[in-house]
């Protein structure tokens, strides 16, 4: 006659199933995260697309082209159109009026600012695993929005840390605009602690 399973030999077994389903669902999420990850295709296509932005030689009325830049590449290669004015075809919201909205809108999750190192990393971590993320900055006039651009953190010589990659064009700058840069060329150092990044929800 065989002995029943005692309470400790049910504990081994209760405990080696949660194993086993621990490493499955870590297996799955790596392989999630796996598929995620920006490859070096996708990154290339990224450039091309934002780089025809900055070689259009259409001109941009609006007084704060870093919007209208954001707000069609933003739709062009995610897909979101989460700027645009509706009815109006190729209009979008100000960047003030941008920042404004991510910071109300549960699409946009806040990331944090762009004086903590560790913020920077998030940032980028979120780019390169092909999320939206945008970099903006509110002012009393015209403020500023960047796209984060996947790729590696780039030591900046001016913030004196590692920053993101970004693609900025700026109000009535054109000949400062980037693609694949790192953000500290769109914000001085003194404006880091008010710099925010958000990132578009999947």
């Amino acid at each position: 006659m065989s002995k029943g399973i005692g309470p400790r030999e049910d504990l081994v077994r209760r405990n080696l199933v949660i194993s086993a389903l621990l490493i499955l669902c870590c297996s799955h999420f790596a392989t999630r995260i796996k598929s995620q990850e920006s490859t070096p295709e996708w990154q290339a296509d990224v450039n091309r697309m934002l780089s025809e932005f900055l070689a259009c030689k259409t001109p941009i009325d609006d007084r704060s082209p870093c919007n209208v830049f954001l707000g069609r590449a933003l739709k062009r290669v995610y897909g979101i159109a989460d700027f645009g004015l509706p009815g109006t075809p190729d209009s979008f919201l100000s960047a003030n009026a941008i920042a404004d909205k991510v910071a109300t809108d549960s699409n946009w999750t806040f990331l944090g600012t762009a004086d903590v190192q560790q913020k920077l990393d998030q940032a980028q971590g979120y780019a390169n695993l092909n999320k939206a993320v945008i970099a903006v900055y509110k002012s009393s006039g015209h403020g500023h929005v960047c796209l984060i651009y996947p790729g590696k953190m780039q030591l900046s010589s001016t913030w004196n840390t590692l920053v993101p990659n970004s693609a900025s064009f700026p109000l009535d700058d054109p000949t400062h605009a980037y693609v694949g840069g790192p953000l500290s060329k769109a914000f001085g150092v003194d404006k880091r602690g008010d710099v925010k990044f958000y990132g578009r929800n999947f």
